[in-house]
């Protein structure tokens, strides 16, 4: 279960990290946006400082609309997680996990075919090379 939450960990921070640019046919307007949707640059060629300052605060609603989105999604898995028969599961998956011994197979002695089980029937041949 460690090695699941560790590679969801660095899912989560590649999420967050990994940023791609995009660009307006025309040049005039460039972003720079990570995978969960955060705006980290962006650029309009020739705006004016109002312009700016609009583009500036329509940034950073989205980036309030988004934390507020990611928040409810999280306690709504919160709520799930905790559960009593989500809890009753893993509690019951873990246990499971600390009893399970790997079984052995058992070790075939001479003579035994478990593929073949008329090989003697057959003058020592296997039943597919007769048929």
């Amino acid at each position: 279960m460690d090695s699941v939450a560790d590679d969801t960990e660095r899912l989560q921070a590649a999420i967050a990290t990994r940023i791609a640019a995009a660009t307006s046919a025309d040049g005039r307007v460039a972003v720079e946006v990570s995978a969960d949707g955060t705006v980290h640059n962006w650029r309009i060629a020739g705006a004016d400082e109002q312009t700016n300052r609009i583009v500036a605060e329509v940034l950073e609603l989205i980036g309030e609309a988004h934390t507020a989105a990611k928040n409810a999604i999280r306690a709504e898995l919160d709520a799930i997680g905790d559960r009593e028969e989500v809890q009753a599961v893993q509690d019951a998956a873990r246990d499971a996990l600390a009893r399970a011994t790997p079984v052995p197979s058992p070790a075939l002695t001479t003579g035994e075919d478990p593929w073949d089980d008329d090989f003697d029937h057959y003058g020592g041949r296997s039943r597919i090379a007769a048929d």
